[in-house]
């Protein structure tokens, strides 16, 4: 059995995902709880198959329903159990393992991965901070997924997975003319000091679930088509870490006819001294550039297909408040790499320190820019952003995470080419979480 059991402290002067900025912005404070419960049952002698749950009760404000939620209602729902995760698993040998029901998934780009064991955690990315490229589904996706690793000689290893999920139920057949499904391939090679790795990565839509209202086709589509395949890379250096990845990615829609064709990159470097850690990472994804109405430049991500244009489903920032951070996700901007189709273009630093067993520090600092101008605002500088974040292990698997960011906003976030200057923006957050 493990878990996840926080609640969050929080205050800004914006509201969640703000298309624009005014030069007086309300402000907002909130309590949040959230609970995570997970387990596995399996036989102990062989803990060759079993069967993994984990259920939340989520996204509770404090003061909800003018009181704290007992049986109160959250958008017209009762405030109960729900499930995250729930999956066989079956283990053929000691490197390889089957998941067959509802997964989390995430692509392999970003972090080196660790190819930790996902029976045994509540969530990889929230114990690592692990930052990715597009995101980690945190929804239901259902379907089967087998992985595992090959040892070869010495410390190298080869990792693969395979994966298909369906992402809407079809009207008439899984593989026929309804719903959306997901192919995912993903091989890893490599050492202790180097991994090259690459995946690549399906969806096929006839249930009009990739693209809605927004971006490539105003208007209901028959069918779409959406392709990623990229390679990535890291290399260790005494204390220097270096990695980057490239992804390519289109897709087109049928009735009407539509198509993009995009692409994004990443470098970063992490120097590891005795105590710090100073890190840094350019990310850049081309944009919409041409005035076709049939044809466009723009990259586009997975999750963001179906949730909306943002980029908050990923944890690859190194700030905050444009985009989430695992401390503090009540409230961001949504700037991510798809970024409404505009592209994005940003230079992050960080530097992360030990100030003794138990207590630590970070500082990051950020630029961001779309990579053409956003047609309401005329602009593309979306601003610069400043984060601190002090994380004390209270104790065992007891942790305090309190923080503060600040954006000086650009003129990105204006209601139109002649609005006034957006206000500035900050966020306040502390977070009391056990996880174990």
């Amino acid at each position: 059995m493990g878990g996840q059991y926080r609640v969050l402290v929080h205050s800004s002067n914006y509201d969640r995902h703000s298309l624009s900025i005014s030069d007086k912005q309300s402000s907002v404070s909130m309590g949040n709880l959230r609970l995570r419960s997970w387990f596995n049952v399996y036989e102990p002698e062989r803990e060759d198959h079993g069967v993994h749950v984990q259920l939340e009760i989520g996204g509770i404000s404090f003061g909800e329903e003018r009181e704290f939620p007992k049986t109160s209602t959250t958008d017209g729902k009762e405030v109960g159990l729900e499930l995250r995760r729930g999956y066989l698993w079956y283990k053929p040998s000691a490197d390889s393992l089957l998941r067959l029901g509802f997964l989390d998934w995430h692509d392999r780009f970003g972090q080196r991965p660790g190819f930790q064991d996902p029976l045994w955690s509540v969530d990889v990315y929230d114990s690592t901070r692990a930052v990715l490229a597009n995101s980690v589904w945190d929804f239901n996706v259902g379907g089967a997924s087998f992985e595992g690793s090959l040892s070869e000689t010495g410390s190298q290893s080869c990792h693969y997975r395979l994966s298909l999920f369906a992402l809407e139920k079809g009207d008439r057949s899984f593989t026929g003319e309804g719903g959306a499904t997901l192919l995912a391939g993903d091989v890893d090679y490599g050492s202790d000091d180097a991994l090259l790795g690459a995946s690549i990565y399906y969806l096929r839509d006839n249930a009009q679930y990739s693209y809605g209202n927004f971006g490539g086709p105003l208007a209901d589509y028959d069918s779409s088509q959406d392709l990623w395949a990229g390679l990535r890379g890291h290399l260790q250096l005494g204390r220097l870490l270096t990695s980057g990845f490239f992804i390519y990615n289109r897709g087109e829609t049928e009735s009407p006819n539509w198509k993009h064709e995009g692409h994004a990159a990443k470098l970063a470097a992490d120097l590891a001294l005795e105590s710090t850690t100073l890190s840094f990472q350019c990310l850049f994804s081309s944009s919409n550039n041409t005035s076709s109405q049939t044809r466009s430049g723009e990259f586009r991500t997975i999750a963001q297909s179906e949730r909306d244009n943002f980029g908050a489903q990923g944890y690859w920032s190194r700030l905050g408040l444009t985009s989430p951070r695992g401390p503090n996700d009540l409230n961001d901007l949504g700037v991510g790499l798809q970024n409404r189709g505009l592209g994005l273009l940003t230079l992050q630093t960080e530097l992360q320190a030990r100030l003794s067993d138990t207590v630590s520090f970070s500082a990051a600092v950020g630029w961001l820019r779309s990579a053409r101008d956003n047609p309401s605002s005329g602009s593309s500088n979306m601003g610069v952003e400043l984060l601190g974040e002090l994380n004390w292990t209270i104790a065992g698997s007891l942790a305090l995470d309190t923080g503060v960011a600040y954006l000086w906003t650009g003129d990105f976030y204006k209601s139109g080419p002649a609005g006034v200057r957006p206000e500035d923006l900050f966020t306040l957050y502390l977070r009391l979480q056990l996880e174990f």
